[in-house]
Parts: structure tokens; C-alpha cells; sequence
């Protein structure tokens, strides 16, 4: 069996909803002012962080003053929904974060992570999903990312999974420099002319293609002048490799 995904820290604490809203960017800049005067009212010591009893106390005096339409106050009154919706929906440890269309390998995040960005992004773009999953949108709503909870074992597996990826591309990548650099111009990012091969990490591998820098011509040396023909000699000797597909006819992905 798989092991329970750990509970995070339970929706009425009051300490954490003021941390929360406490990060969280204002347009109003006043509104930090406004939170940080509301716990100096209730903390004695400026260099103490209000204990549960005197968040709530704080959260009382800011609810006070989003209700009775000071100046900000909607503002702040939204921000604070932001946060209950946040702590309502975030309710685990740990976080499988899934990019919807697909663009990348899958990332863990841990509850608090997830807490910050579910505030930042508001209720609008939140949604609960089937299993305790949440479904945040990007701005323009074609894509999104699923958050789906995981253990903490689950978490430690991923997280080494995607270390040991990440190392593999690396290797990869300086592998096909190497392989290329003595025999191709390489593209050079810092110069308008840099023109030539440029090697990047994708997710399943290595992609080689053609920089045009600010020289737009120069693309004809990579079809017509033989270097995509050259690039795949050189490369098919070390790796195996596959021309790229119909989106990018130009590129060559590597994969080992």
C-alpha cells in the first residue's frame, strides 16, 4: 500500500493565513503598513512574531478595517479571500505538479510553496480537483498546471528522479559540444552576428539547431551549405539520433 499523504497544517491557523498575507504584494503600498501597525497593536515586542492567539487577535482588527470601507479596504478584503481560498484547497504536505499541455518533466512543491502561489494567483484562477488535486491556470487560460498530493516518499523519489535527469541532460549536452565545436561554427548568444549551431537542453534529450542571430541568410548554410547533414554525421557516431518533427524541421533531438 501506498503510504497516506500527510495533512498540512489545519485551515484555522491564523498564524499562517497572517504569513501569508503578510507576503503578498499590494498595489496599495500603504496595505503592509496597515497589517504591520494592526500586529504591533497586539505583539509587545517588535522583534516577536504574534503567537496563534494574537494572529487571530490581528486577523480580527483586519477584518474590522476591510469592513468598514477604509482606504484599501477592498483591496484587502480581497487579498484576505485570497488567503482563506489558498488554505482551504492546499491541505497536504507535498505536491506533484503536472504542466498541462505537457512542457516539462513533472516537479514536486511543498505546501507552503504551494499556499504562496495559490494567494498570488487568486480564487479566479483555482480550481479543486478529484482527490484533493488543485488545477491552477495561467493568466490566458490555455494552460495550466495540476497539482496532485503525494507521501513525502513519493516527494523524495520525484525530486531524485529529477535530479538524476537533470544531470544525464548536462552530460548530454556537453557531449554534443564537444562533439561539435572542433568541426561547426557555434552559435554565440552574447554577439547580434553569432550566428551558427546551438546546442539546448530539452526534456528527453538535447536539441541541435541553427541560430540565425541577426543574420537572417545565414539559415541557408544550415539546409543548403550541408551543416544540419554534417551536425548529424558527427552526432549519429556518439548518439543516437532523430530528425525533428514537423513543428521544428530544422532541429535534431538527441536521445540516449
Amino acid at each position: 500500500m501506498s503510504e497516506a499523504p500527510a495533512t498540512v497544517l489545519a485551515s484555522s491557523s491564523k498564524r499562517l493565513a497572517l504569513r501569508l498575507l503578510r507576503r503578498r504584494p499590494f498595489g496599495a503600498g500603504y496595505l503592509a503598513q496597515v497589517i504591520d501597525l494592526a500586529i504591533r497593536e497586539v505583539v509587545r515586542s517588535q522583534f516577536d512574531e504574534p503567537d496563534e492567539r494574537e494572529a487571530a487577535l490581528v486577523h480580527q482588527r483586519l477584518t474590522r478595517y476591510a469592513a468598514n470601507g477604509q482606504p484599501g479596504s477592498a483591496e484587502l478584503a480581497r487579498a484576505m479571500l485570497h488567503v482563506r481560498h489558498a488554505l482551504d484547497l492546499v491541505r497536504h504536505g507535498h505536491y506533484r505538479a503536472s504542466a498541462v499541455p505537457e512542457s516539462g518533466p513533472d516537479t514536486t512543491v511543498a505546501a507552503e510553496q504551494l499556499l504562496e502561489l495559490v494567494t498570488e494567483v487568486g480564487r479566479d484562477r483555482v480550481l479543486a480537483a478529484q482527490g484533493g488535486a488543485l488545477v491552477v491556470f495561467a493568466e490566458n487560460e490555455e494552460a495550466s498546471t495540476v497539482y496532485r498530493p503525494v507521501s513525502a516518499a513519493q516527494a523524495h523519489a520525484l525530486r531524485r528522479a529529477a535530479r538524476s535527469a537533470k544531470e544525464e541532460a548536462i552530460h548530454l549536452h556537453e557531449g554534443a559540444v564537444e562533439v561539435l565545436r572542433p568541426h561547426v561554427r557555434m552559435a554565440d548568444w552574447s554577439k547580434d552576428d553569432g550566428y551558427g549551431v546551438a546546442v539546448d537542453v530539452v526534456r528527453d534529450g538535447v536539441a541541435v539547431q541553427w541560430w540565425p542571430a541577426a543574420v537572417p541568410e545565414s539559415q541557408a548554410l544550415w539546409e543548403q551549405g550541408g551543416i544540419r547533414a554534417l551536425c548529424v554525421a558527427l552526432l549519429t557516431a556518439r548518439f543516437a539520433v532523430s530528425c525533428g518533427d514537423e513543428g521544428t524541421p530544422h532541429a535534431i533531438a538527441l536521445r540516449i
